[in-house]
């Protein structure tokens, strides 16, 4: 498990049996590690080794707190304090691709990866994040925003849109459960499906983008598991028909993010205006920023700091960069192009946590 940085390596006892969480032990740095010595804070630590799975509980909580106290110096409403991340697999060219026309041998796996790489780099610079092993069996793994839902101390891991992509919820289900939030399975429920990318949280609306990917009883699933825990109203979580997510792009974020509770990037023309109008963006109070590159519309935006992509569109990088002037936020640009071979965005690689 790489915890923002630091790599570490399963232990085992003295009989030579791995060791189980709730065992104390010491952790052993990766021999070929470059990074500074461990602070104090996390030198001894439990953890499992279930496959794919290495959590150490004082190591995350020093880093939740220290992502805490950043989060209540730089905003005042989205305290994130925790991201999770998943390695790029080396199977990643065999991911699935519904809305590209470009084919796995035409994905180049080394700037797929330092593209990754350097979105990892970027967002941890923001927020403590975890950075998963790769599972090499799912070449779509590293999505982890399809894999559950959060908001505040609750979170729905979901029943994935697309049947090769259900396993990889297993472990982030198992991470999540060790962080102490309440945990509603959508599995449970065999009509339901939703990817996390049809879903986004401005603030003041749960939008749910009903999709191929999602369906009404994934959307009803979210509903009633946060309205149940007190999290959000009835009111507050909102179904967007399927106008574009499952036909132009992929999922309801491949055409529109939020910078702020009440400003949304979209794109100029037909696409941009169909999804504002399912969403009622107008009657609900936001203000639509258009650009003209769609990809650029999927933003990333964590503890006043918002994270775009580096478009080949220089004027839709020029509108990001004076709105976030005008708001004052901080601003920096990533460029996942090649990653976008594979229908993916920005908000696709990591999971925002305010826990």
């Amino acid at each position: 498990l790489d915890l923002d940085g630091h790599n570490y390596l399963r232990g085992r006892d003295r009989q030579g049996h791995t060791n189980l969480l709730d065992t104390p032990t010491s952790l052993s740095r990766h021999p070929t590690s470059s990074h500074s010595p461990l602070p104090l804070a996390v030198e001894n630590h439990w953890f499992d080794n279930r496959p794919g799975v290495m959590l150490f509980s004082r190591a995350v909580q020093h880093c939740v707190h220290r992502g805490a106290r950043s989060s209540r110096q730089s905003c005042r409403r989205h305290k994130h304090t925790l991201a999770i991340a998943r390695s790029l697999p080396d199977s990643f060219t065999d991911a699935v691709s519904d809305h590209s026309t470009t084919s796995g041998d035409e994905v180049s796996l080394v700037l797929s990866r330092k593209q990754h790489d350097d979105y990892i780099r970027e967002l941890r610079r923001h927020i403590p994040t975890i950075c998963l092993p790769p599972e090499e069996n799912h070449p779509d793994c590293l999505f982890v925003e399809d894999t559950m839902v959060a908001y505040s101390k609750s979170a729905v891991i979901t029943s994935m849109g697309h049947e090769s992509r259900r396993g990889e919820v297993d472990t982030i289900k198992y991470i999540v459960a060790q962080l102490g939030i309440r945990i509603h399975d959508m599995r449970d429920d065999e009509k339901a499906r939703c990817d996390g990318g049809d879903v986004m949280y401005t603030g003041r609306h749960l939008f749910v983008g009903l999709s191929r990917r999602t369906n009404q009883e994934g959307f009803e699933f979210l509903k009633r598991a946060l309205v149940a825990d007190g999290e959000l109203n009835e009111s507050d979580v909102v179904a967007v028909p399927p106008v574009v997510a499952g036909k132009d792009v992929l999922h309801l974020k491949s055409a529109v993010t939020h910078i702020d509770e009440r400003t949304l990037l979209a794109p100029e023309g037909p696409i941009g205006d169909a999804v504002l109008d399912s969403m009622g963006a107008d009657t609900r109070g936001y203000e639509a920023i258009r650009l003209p590159d769609v990809l650029s519309c999927n933003a990333v935006v964590v503890n006043g700091h918002v994270i775009a992509q580096d478009s080949e569109c220089d004027a839709s990088k020029s509108i990001v960069s004076e709105l976030c002037d005008r708001k004052g936020l901080g601003l920096s640009f990533v460029d996942t192009s090649e990653l976008a071979k594979k229908d993916a965005a920005l908000t696709c690689c990591s999971v925002l946590l305010g826990i």
